[in-house]
């Protein structure tokens, strides 16, 4: 694990954003805050089309907001639309206007293509291969970090599986399913099949799912919403929110297409929770695909889209 990577140049930064977004940002606006020393938030929107810059602005600034502590920030935008003039131009003013009005002046604004990347505004431009071969790239490609991966391929976790019935939901089903859930994320063993399938049945229910969200926080104050929205009485153990996630998905192997939207649901959140706004999507976009209008993936995905952050994603001590 890095504890810190230290960034030369553009290019080093540059490579760090789909590591931290876990995808390659396209036909997108990026926004990362920066504070003494260190980068803060990062924030990737869609890239305007037909929005209003100073609209666009406001929201991005808004969002960028969230990261108190920031002092400075830095603009990347991500397009092929007039890749060799200034696209966006109006919208990049716009957003560097507002975000030096909230306090976090903009330090520099790059331009990456397809086939290049540049500082904004400007003719020279350099070759991609600075970026995927930067010190900074290798180094997080070496301890691990990955983009553009999607662990969930529904024709890879196969058809075989029988689908599962719910439990009926009493206090004992509730009881017995949280004690199953605390025994495998307190071990280090990938649930054998029988406990997978009891437990993938467990996350059908409407109310056992909620004790299971729940109980994946032991810094918890007992308030579900609370929990659902980041409030936590301290910092969650993030190994044990990890082997949360790992889990989820060895539990949608167990189960057919058309039950997996609520370990799926699980893992967008919990991507959330870490500050992934990006890859949450993802995963609960998934689970709106696979039980559609998946109510709880549905609210969570307007969370995200309103650019509200987890409560414990917004303070280091807990992040």
């Amino acid at each position: 694990m890095i504890e810190k990577l230290n960034l030369t140049g553009p290019a080093d930064l540059l490579a760090t954003i789909p590591h931290l977004l876990g995808v390659k940002p396209s036909e997108s606006f990026v926004v990362l805050t920066a504070r003494a020393g260190a980068l803060g938030a990062t924030l990737r929107v869609d890239a305007p089309e037909h929005a209003e810059p100073l609209d666009y602005a406001q929201t991005l600034t808004s969002h960028a907001s969230n990261d108190a502590q920031a002092t400075a920030s830095y603009i990347v935008v991500y397009t092929d639309e007039d890749p060799d003039g200034c696209p966006y131009a109006a919208h990049v003013a716009a957003l560097a206007n507002e975000l030096a009005a909230a306090r976090m002046p903009v330090r520099n604004v790059w331009l990456v293509t397809s086939c290049h990347w540049a500082d904004f505004g400007t003719d020279e431009q350099y070759p991609l291969e600075q970026i995927t071969d930067s010190q900074a790239n290798a180094s997080l490609t070496y301890f691990g970090s990955a983009t553009d991966v999607d662990v969930y391929n529904p024709e890879l976790l196969g058809t075989w599986a029988m689908r599962v019935e719910a439990p009926a939901g009493s206090e004992q089903d509730i009881e017995d399913a949280c004690s199953a859930w605390a025994a495998v994320l307190e071990g280090t063993e990938t649930p054998d099949p029988e406990t997978a399938r009891n437990l993938a049945a467990a996350f059908q229910h409407k109310l056992v799912r909620d004790f299971l969200f729940r109980e994946t926080i032991t810094t918890h104050n007992g308030d579900f919403a609370d929990v659902m929205l980041g409030k936590f009485t301290g910092r969650p153990d993030w190994d044990r929110v990890d082997r949360a996630e790992a889990t989820a998905f060895d539990l949608m192997k167990a189960v057919p297409a058309g039950q997996r939207a609520p370990m799926l649901t699980l893992m967008g959140w919990l991507e959330w929770l870490k500050g992934n706004g990006t890859q949450a999507h993802r995963y609960l976009k998934h689970a709106a695909t696979d039980i559609p209008g998946f109510r709880l993936a549905v609210l969570l995905r307007e969370l995200i889209n309103r650019g509200s952050v987890a409560d414990v994603a917004r303070d280091p001590e807990t992040s």
